[in-house]
């Protein structure tokens, strides 16, 4: 494990525990204080824990639908499931659309799970090369006939003879001499239980950059897909709150800008503001009152919007990073803006995948611990972009990515 994660896991184990160990004791008929009525209600448990994760083979897409039919590890039977609305789709490092994943493919779901505490719906549905990529790929163990690749959780699996295995070097296919070295990091691509080709480092993010090109043609071409929160038809205002996805090109938008909203004829707003709101972002446009009549809280929808620079779109720094002003505001842009890089595996840590604000902090030391670092460098005179070059110095790149690593 990387030292700098075995030193943030003790610290939010100390933390956490120093916290307890100062926790007055109450009186009798004493109100309990804010956090402790929110813990007694929300639990402490993180949310990832008890999500049924399902490896599959993906038999059949119906985009229209919006559900797939699944052949479940271990079932005999195949199942259709639909996904819920702002399911998150993984398709080679990146985002992506029911229609780009292949059938006879494997796939990872992640199962919703209703209050009878029984999968009803999928939330979450990536291909194999994105599910191993958020654990940080296969390593290389034995090389010969056949080549032994061990996941993260320790998990060995024996592929066919090399001699048969098309392997993918930074874009360059390589099929007739393969060259792997054990301990190498690769993805792998299978069909029905048969490896269709291996990717090397290089190779997957060429193939992520792919994928990237062709989800910004969607984006320009139908919009960056979320839902309506707050609807005030009287007023003229309405939030959008737009999918994980669209992060990056939502917060890039400044109070001004036009967009509008995809519907016969198109529903044209001026963005008012816009806030991060954890892995989603919540932008409030003006709009002629009439053009929000047909509108509900809650619906789907999908805004068009002019694409960012290129600038904005490569750069590390989020686009927003200078907006929020009070030190409140500016501790919550940060958490909304980066993810969790405790030690904690096993696919556990609701931050690691969905931003560090959606840690617990009822169980979590790290949203709290960086809550106060962050506003103490703040207190000190610290600008938004100093804090976040020193947190992306200490916690790594895996900071600026959903993942599941340890």
């Amino acid at each position: 494990m990387n030292p700098s994660r075995v030193c943030l896991a003790i610290l939010l184990v100390a933390s956490t525990s120093l916290v307890s160990a100062q926790e007055p004791a109450k009186k009798p008929g004493e109100k309990p204080n804010v956090k402790d009525a929110i813990k007694e209600i929300a639990g402490s448990a993180e949310f990832l824990r008890a999500v049924p994760k399902k490896f599959a083979t993906l038999q059949a897409v119906d985009a229209g639908k919006h559900s797939v039919t699944l052949l479940i590890d271990g079932e005999k039977t195949a199942t259709t499931w639909k996904l819920t609305p702002d399911a998150e789709i993984k398709v080679r490092g990146w985002w992506g659309r029911l229609a780009h994943l292949e059938p006879e493919r494997r796939v990872w779901a992640w199962f919703k799970v209703g209050r009878a505490k029984t999968p009803v719906a999928i939330f979450m549905l990536s291909d194999e090369l994105s599910e191993q990529d958020i654990h940080g790929g296969a390593q290389v163990k034995t090389v010969g006939k056949e080549i032994v690749l061990v996941g993260p959780k320790k998990d060995e699996r024996t592929l066919v003879e090399l001699a048969k295995l098309p392997l993918d070097r930074g874009g360059e296919k390589c099929c007739d001499a393969l060259e792997l070295r054990a301990k190498e990091v690769v993805f792998v691509e299978t069909n029905q239980g048969k490896v269709v080709k291996l990717y090397d480092s290089d190779g997957f993010e060429a193939l992520r950059k792919s994928q990237k090109a062709k989800l910004r043609d969607a984006w320009l071409k139908e919009g960056l897909p979320g839902a309506i929160g707050f609807l005030h038809v009287y007023a003229g205002e309405v939030d959008v709150l737009l999918d994980h996805e669209g992060m990056r090109w939502g917060r890039s938008l400044t109070p001004g800008d036009k967009v509008e909203l995809v519907a016969t004829p198109p529903i044209k707003g001026v963005v008012k503001n816009v806030t991060a709101q954890r892995e989603k972002t919540q932008v409030r446009l003006v709009v002629k009152s009439i053009d929000l009549a047909d509108l509900n809280m809650g619906e789907r929808v999908v805004m068009k919007m002019p694409p960012p620079s290129a600038e904005v779109e490569s750069s590390l720094v989020p686009p927003d990073i200078d907006r929020p002003k009070a030190k409140d505001e500016r501790i919550d842009w940060f958490l909304a803006n980066i993810y969790c890089t405790c030690g904690i595996g096993g696919d556990g840590c609701t931050g690691h995948f969905y931003s560090l604000a959606s840690c617990n902090p009822n169980s979590c030391g790290a949203p709290n611990m960086t809550r106060q670092y962050i506003g103490k460098k703040i207190d000190e005179g610290w600008t938004n972009r100093e804090i976040f070059d020193a947190l992306l110095k200490q916690r790594g790149p895996t900071m600026l990515r959903p993942h599941l690593l340890p």
